[in-house]
């Protein structure tokens, strides 16, 4: 009986053995294929180049030229007297506002009151004498000749009342139109010369802008066009359209006017302020547009640039229009919607397996 049990046992430790084997290699073979996967992951992280990227989208793109143009407003009048004659009065002050219509200035007018008043006792006798005259014209009683004197010399007297009002008129100086008045040269008591200003008066809430543009640009602007008008003194930006386009070329320097007008509510825009205009004469709707920075050449100088596809960098020739403030319109070669290449684009080429910096 013992020497049939000691086969057994030989057997059963062999077949323990065998198992053992089996799992242990079973298990081995599951840790080889993770290493390779792992040292493959790992050697395409190695071999690809780390980027950034930017996504394009259909957007508008404007382009702009810059001139510089004067502020000027047509209601900056200097108020001349009309009649030489010492001022009486000054009724407004320097940096009033006043009406249209507003008396500013009295001169002496004495001798055209006394002149009216000798004028009117003549004019009053002269109507008494007429009235009699065609009363009695009436009845037929005196001659035709003496009621038409009569007549002709009342009218003519009334005549020159009329023109001794008109004179008088003359010495006062009225606002011509509603404004600031900004300057007062003379003093109560001086003398009146219709050959000096004696005033100036400012409308600035009615201003506009105007600027010589090369002939050049005749073709590619027009009224309507935006133009964003930057006022260096000031610290101000304001955005308008083009009012109207000059008709005349100037020899001299081959520019025409641009006329701009100007909202100037709070008055902070003030006659002869240098402004720089930036005219719009471009402008595309749902362009493929990108930054400049990205474009490179080949030595035959066909522009190109590069995109994301299938985690590789792919190679786009493109065909540039024109740029402004760093960033180019695309004509040709992308559709708008492409991931760029951003950062390390000079660092790939056609076909390189890249990864995205996060």
């Amino acid at each position: 009986m013992q020497k049939s049990n000691v086969p057994t046992i030989k057997l059963s430790a062999f077949c323990a053995i065998l198992a053992s084997s089996v799992l242990l290699t079973a298990c081995g073979g599951g840790s080889s294929e993770d290493a390779a996967a792992d040292e493959a992951n790992q050697t395409h992280a190695e071999h690809s180049t780390h980027i950034t990227v930017l996504q394009l989208e259909p957007t508008r793109f404007e382009h702009f030229f810059t001139v510089q143009g004067v502020v000027e407003t047509d209601q900056n009048a200097q108020l001349y007297p009309e009649a030489p004659a010492r001022i009486v009065s000054i009724n407004a002050k320097e940096g009033d506002r006043v009406s249209q219509g507003q008396v500013l200035m009295v001169l002496d007018s004495r001798v055209i009151d006394n002149q009216m008043e000798e004028l009117k006792l003549r004019l009053d006798l002269a109507e008494l004498i007429f009235k009699k005259q065609e009363g009695l014209w009436s009845q037929e009683i005196g001659s035709e000749i003496q009621y038409l004197e009569a007549k002709n010399n009342f009218e003519s007297l009334e005549q020159n009342l009329e023109t001794l009002k008109a004179q008088k008129a003359l010495y006062t100086i009225k606002a011509p139109f509603s404004g600031i008045l900004d300057e007062i040269n003379p003093k109560e008591g001086e003398m009146a010369n219709p050959a000096m200003p004696v005033a100036r008066l400012i409308n600035m809430e009615r201003v506009y802008i105007k600027s010589d543009v090369t002939e050049r640009y005749l073709a590619t602007i027009k009224a309507g066009d935006a133009v964003v008008v930057n006022f260096p003194s000031l610290g101000i930006v304001k955005n308008t359209t083009i009012q109207r386009l000059g008709n005349f070329i100037n020899p001299a320097n081959r520019t025409f006017k641009v006329r701009l007008s100007l909202d100037n509510s709070d008055l902070s825009l003030k006659p002869n302020l240098l402004g720089e205009l930036k005219i719009r004469d471009y402008s595309a709707d749902s362009a493929a547009v990108i930054p400049t920075s990205l474009i490179q050449s080949t030595p035959s100088g066909q522009e190109f640039i590069y995109i994301l596809e299938d985690s590789k960098a792919k190679k786009v020739e493109i065909t540039t229009g024109i740029s402004y403030e760093g960033h180019v319109e695309v004509l040709s070669g992308l559709m708008g919607t492409e991931t760029l290449i951003d950062k390390g684009a000079r660092s790939v080429k056609d076909g390189d397996l890249v990864s995205i910096e996060s």
